[in-house]
């Protein structure tokens, strides 16, 4: 079997003006030059290892929009409600063959909790609407969010399943600023 390619991350790292750290043959990191960075971003293929079949995931963070939430309602909360593994999408598939309704609409995929109004329509379009990305079998699907969170970590944006495309790389690491500097005008709280 041939070594895994990775130059998709050099190819976004490079049009981006990013630095590539190299955290294993499976995992990398990318974030802006100097210190501290502003934001960093993981990504880990999630290669098999036996009996575990880890997904590949891809997780932005900005440390300076970290927060402790108040009781009640969080700034910014966007994710995938329910289980949604492979199994199931399978399910669904077969489902749909035997004449059941289709999935749901893209609107009806995530849970958005929202009070300060962030994310716009054209935000939310970019949440539900992916480039497509190559999967490690070789099947073209679309790259999916799995959350974007304010947390005690910072501003998190996560997705999953999907592996090997610049363009959804790229898209996430667009979405994710685009949400921050959002967030940043808002005056969002973080540490003094």
């Amino acid at each position: 079997m041939p070594a895994p390619s990775h130059g998709f991350i050099d190819d976004v790292a490079r049009a981006r003006g990013l630095v590539v750290t190299r955290r294993g043959a499976h995992t990398a990191r990318l974030q802006p030059a100097g210190e501290p960075p502003a934001w960093y971003c993981d990504l880990s293929e999630g290669i098999p290892d036996g009996e575990n079949n880890p997904a590949s995931f891809v997780r932005w963070v900005c440390p300076a929009l970290r927060t402790v939430p108040p009781a009640g309602s969080p700034t910014l909360d966007v994710h995938r409600p329910g289980p949604h593994s492979d199994l199931r999408r399978i399910a669904a598939w077969f489902g749909r063959l035997a004449g059941r309704s289709s999935s749901p609409a893209a609107e009806e995929r995530y849970a958005y909790t929202d009070p300060h109004g962030i994310l716009d329509a054209g935000l939310r379009h970019r949440v539900e609407h992916w480039p497509d990305a190559v999967h490690g079998d070789g099947i073209v699907r679309p790259a999916e969010l799995w959350s974007i969170q304010v947390t005690r970590e910072g501003l998190v944006v996560t997705s999953v399943s999907w592996w090997g495309s610049a363009p959804a790389l790229d898209h996430q690491l667009a979405l994710a600023m685009d949400v921050a500097d959002r967030l940043t005008a808002l005056g969002a709280p973080h540490p003094p």
